[in-house]
C-alpha cells in the first residue's frame, strides 16, 4: 500500500503584523513631483519608525513592498502594539513639521495607515495581506483621512477588529485607550466588509463624528491647487504649510478645507 504524503499546505502559518501606509492624493500629483514626494515620505517614515522604537524593523524588515504611493511592511506580532501607539502620533508630528517647513511649490503629504494581523506563509501571499490592503482602501480609511485634514491632522489610522482585540482592549498601548477609537465598518465594494476602528492623532472620536455631520469631506479637485494659490492676491500668498496658530494662517492655507473659525478654536484649547 502506497504511503500518502501529508498535505502540509493546510498547516496554519505564523501570524504576522502588517502595516500599510498610503499617501493621500499621490496619484493626482504632477508626475515630476512623485519621486520627490515618495523620497520625502520614506525619510519621514524612517524617522517616525525609529522614534517609535521600530528602527530595526524598518531597516531589517521581514517583508517590505513598494506600492508606489506607499508601502507594506510585516513585523513580528509581538511588536504590533507600536504600530498602533506611538507610531501614528509620532508620524503625525513629523508630517506636521514638514508641512510648516516645505516650500509653497512642494505638495503637502498626508497619509492613511492600516494595521492588521493574521497568518501568512513565507511567500507573504494570503488573506491577511489582502485584507490589510483592502482595509486601507476602504471607504472608512478614505473618509478618515479627509476628516483628519479638516481637523488639521496628517495621519488617519484604521485598524482591524483583530488588532483592536489584541492591542487596544487589553491596554497594550501607551497612551491610547478604547475611547480614543471610533468604531466603523470598513468596506470595499464586492470585496470586503468588516468591522474596524479609526483613530486620528490629537482628535477625539466625537470630533471626527462632528466633522462628518457638519461638513462632508470635499473632493480634492474642489480645493485650490498650488498654482491657483500662487496667482491669488498677496494677502493670500504664503507658505501653505504655515502652522495653524491664527485665523489668518487658517485662511492662508490653500490645501485646507476647514471650517476656519470652528477648527481654529478647537485646536487652540
Amino acid at each position: 500500500m502506497a504511503s500518502q504524503q501529508p498535505d502540509n499546505s493546510r498547516d496554519i502559518p505564523d501570524y504576522r503584523a502588517l502595516v500599510v501606509i498610503d499617501m493621500k492624493g499621490y496619484s493626482k500629483a504632477d508626475s515630476h513631483r512623485m519621486p520627490g514626494m515618495r523620497d520625502t515620505l520614506d525619510s519621514m517614515l524612517a524617522t517616525a519608525f525609529a522614534e517609535s522604537g521600530l528602527a530595526h524593523e524598518w531597516q531589517e524588515h521581514q517583508y517590505w513592498s513598494d506600492t508606489g504611493d506607499g508601502c507594506i511592511l510585516a513585523l513580528p506580532v509581538r511588536r504590533m502594539w507600536r504600530l498602533v501607539d506611538p507610531l501614528p502620533e509620532i508620524l503625525d508630528g513629523v508630517l506636521a513639521r514638514h508641512d510648516t517647513e516645505r516650500l509653497a511649490s512642494t505638495p503637502e503629504i498626508r497619509v492613511r495607515m492600516s494595521v492588521h494581523v493574521g497568518p501568512l506563509p513565507d511567500s507573504y501571499r494570503g488573506d491577511a495581506i489582502n485584507d490589510a490592503c483592502r482595509l486601507i482602501n476602504s471607504d472608512a480609511a478614505r473618509e478618515a483621512v479627509d476628516r483628519a485634514q479638516q481637523l488639521g491632522s496628517y495621519v488617519a489610522l484604521v485598524i482591524s477588529e483583530a488588532v483592536f482585540q489584541a492591542v487596544v482592549r487589553p491596554r497594550r498601548t501607551i497612551r491610547l485607550a478604547e475611547h480614543d477609537f471610533l468604531p466603523t465598518r470598513a468596506e470595499v465594494e464586492d470585496k470586503y466588509s468588516e468591522p474596524a476602528w479609526v483613530h486620528v492623532p490629537r482628535r477625539s472620536p466625537a470630533a471626527l463624528e462632528a466633522v462628518s455631520r457638519s461638513e462632508p469631506a470635499r473632493a480634492s479637485e474642489e480645493r485650490p491647487s498650488i498654482e491657483e494659490a500662487d496667482s491669488a492676491p498677496d494677502a493670500m500668498a504664503t507658505v501653505p504649510g504655515a502652522s495653524i496658530g491664527t485665523v489668518a494662517n487658517l485662511i492662508q492655507s490653500p490645501q485646507s478645507n476647514f471650517s476656519f473659525t470652528q477648527d481654529f478654536r478647537q485646536s487652540s484649547r
